[in-house]
Formats: structure tokens, C-alpha cells, sequence
């Protein structure tokens, strides 16, 4: 290091000096201000008039919002029920109507039922039973044994249907309005036909 001092001892003097003179520029700066300081009068209120704000008021109290007052409560009445079925349409009975009433089968009385709620009436058994004159629940009801042969006798195809479907004892359930019954035993009734 000393080899370095030795070649290089100028730049070496310039920088001190200038370090040196950078120190004593500041101190005498530092002296200054604060002789200034000491010596200057004290500012009064008169030279630096401060402008007086009133005082702002009091912000009001935020209310709380009025409640909402819901509408009472629409009641809609429930639709109405739908017009029942029209009945069946009553077909004027054939000759062979009247020979069946003659000869002991009741006739029938009051507005036609729908023969097809009896399970194993179809649509063709129901018309051709109409077209007997037969077209309520309680002449079917009422049949025995003797009425049950003369029907068959004119069912044609369908003959010994009366009894293996058991007619006679859906008809009373039915012409009875035991619908409880019935489906208990026969199953539910087809939901277009009730």
C-alpha cells in the first residue's frame, strides 16, 4: 500500500484538500443559518393574518329507512272444478230391446252409465249392449241366473263373458258407488272413464 501512496501522492493531496474544503464549506453554512435564526425577529399574528373559518355544524343524525309495508297478500281463488262428463249418449234400443224387457230384463231408467268401467266391456261389447237397451250399472245388478242366459244368448262372440268377468257383481259395486270395493277387487278404475 505504501508503494501506492508513494507513486500516486498528488492525486492523493487533491483529494484530501478537497474533502477538506467541502467540510469547512458546510460547517460555515451550518453557522450561518443558525445565526440568522437567532438574530431574526419572531414573526407576529398581524404580518400573517390566519383567515378564522367558522365552525361547521353538525352533521344530522342518518335515519333509518322507513319500513316497507308489503301489499296484503292476493287470494286467488282456486279455478273452478271441471263440468263433469256429459253421459252417454243414449241410443234408442233396437227391437231387440223391447223383447228383452218383455221377456223379464229391466229396462233401463234414467241417464245411460259408462258400461266400460266393467272390466272386460270394451268398446264393441259396449255397443252392442246399448244396442240391447242395456246402459246402466243397476240392470246389470239386477240380473240372475235366467237373465244372464238370454243376454248371452245375443252376445254372439262374446258369449259366457257375463260370467267369467263377473258382470254382475262389478255392476253392483258400481250401481252402488262403492268404488272401494270394486278396486279392491277388480283394480283401479281407468282414469278417463271415472
Amino acid at each position: 500500500m505504501m508503494t501506492l501512496i508513494s507513486c500516486d501522492i498528488i492525486p492523493l493531496l487533491i483529494a484530501a484538500l478537497i474533502g477538506l474544503l467541502t467540510g469547512w464549506w458546510i460547517w460555515a453554512n451550518r453557522v450561518r443559518v443558525s445565526l440568522a435564526a437567532d438574530t431574526a425577529p419572531a414573526p407576529t399574528l398581524a404580518r400573517s393574518p390566519i383567515p378564522v373559518v367558522p365552525p361547521m355544524p353538525a352533521p344530522e343524525p342518518v335515519r333509518a329507512p322507513e319500513p316497507v309495508k308489503l301489499a296484503e297478500p292476493v287470494v286467488v281463488a282456486p279455478p273452478p272444478p271441471p263440468p263433469p262428463p256429459p253421459p252417454a249418449p243414449v241410443v234408442a234400443a233396437a227391437p231387440v230391446a223391447a223383447a228383452l224387457t218383455a221377456i223379464g230384463i229391466p229396462a233401463a231408467v234414467g241417464a245411460a252409465d259408462d258400461l266400460m268401467q266393467v272390466k272386460g266391456i270394451g268398446p264393441k261389447l259396449n255397443t252392442l249392449l246399448i244396442s240391447l237397451g242395456i246402459t246402466r250399472f243397476d240392470q246389470i245388478a239386477a240380473w240372475g241366473a235366467k237373465e244372464i242366459g238370454i243376454v248371452d244368448g245375443h252376445l254372439g262372440a262374446f258369449k259366457g263373458r257375463i260370467g267369467r268377468d263377473e258382470w254382475v257383481e262389478q255392476a253392483g259395486y258400481l250401481a252402488s258407488g262403492n268404488i272401494a270395493a270394486f278396486e279392491a277387487k277388480y283394480g283401479k278404475l281407468d282414469s278417463e272413464n271415472k
